[in-house]
């Protein structure tokens, strides 16, 4: 149902474009970083012998960067619509109780229900997006080392089945902590919106 203009919805127009900006900072950080990634891995894919273990590992990993890539520039150019348009980003939205009493209320001044929310909602995604980012940065630095590994003991024909699995499951940890990471911040950084959506 949509909300009359006034200065609790302007408010809320505000936060959800800041959230939106929030994620073309950190989202074009990690796009940046895994556009390095993909250009170094087929760098390295081309230099490879032929027939090899590292070749298939720089061109996995130069294909899976690129189609993440191509995802991160779609969400990106979605958050640049959401910021040149929140009003568009909000409509039809569906708002908790508590957000929409407060909107419907007029006032840009935050009840202190919905304050008490805010905080609620602040005390546990700030620590998650600190712990996120520390645990990205761990897993990163391990992936790296993993497949740095698996290259070199390819070479003499060791087994490596056991480290193999664990650099996947890395890897794949890394790209999910990656998301978690832009998620908390976003809602670290701009709570107003989240809240009053869900409370």
């Amino acid at each position: 149902m949509p909300f009359t203009a006034n200065a609790a919805y302007d408010r809320v127009l505000a936060d959800d474009r800041n959230y939106h900006i929030v994620f073309l900072v950190v989202g074009g950080l990690f796009t940046l970083l895994l556009l390095l990634l993909c250009v170094f891995s087929w760098k390295r894919f081309k230099r490879a012998p032929r027939r090899t273990f590292e070749r298939r590992t720089y061109l996995s990993f130069g294909t899976a960067s690129l189609f993440l890539l191509l995802f991160m520039a779609v969400a990106l150019w979605a958050n640049v619509t959401s910021v040149a348009n929140p009003r568009k980003t909000l409509s039809g939205t569906t708002f908790s109780p508590l957000g929409e009493a407060w909107i419907r209320a007029g006032s840009a001044q935050i009840s202190p229900q919905l304050q008490l929310a805010i905080d609620d909602r602040l005390a546990w995604q700030r620590p998650k997006a600190v712990i996120c980012a520390v645990l990205l940065v761990a897993f990163v630095t391990l992936t790296g080392y993993l497949w740095r590994t698996l290259i070199r003991r390819s070479t003499t024909g060791r087994p490596v089945r056991l480290m193999l699995c664990a650099g996947v499951l890395s890897a794949v940890a890394s790209l999910l902590l990656m998301l978690m990471v832009i998620g908390n911040t976003e809602g670290a950084l701009a709570p107003l919106t989240l809240t009053v959506i869900y409370g």
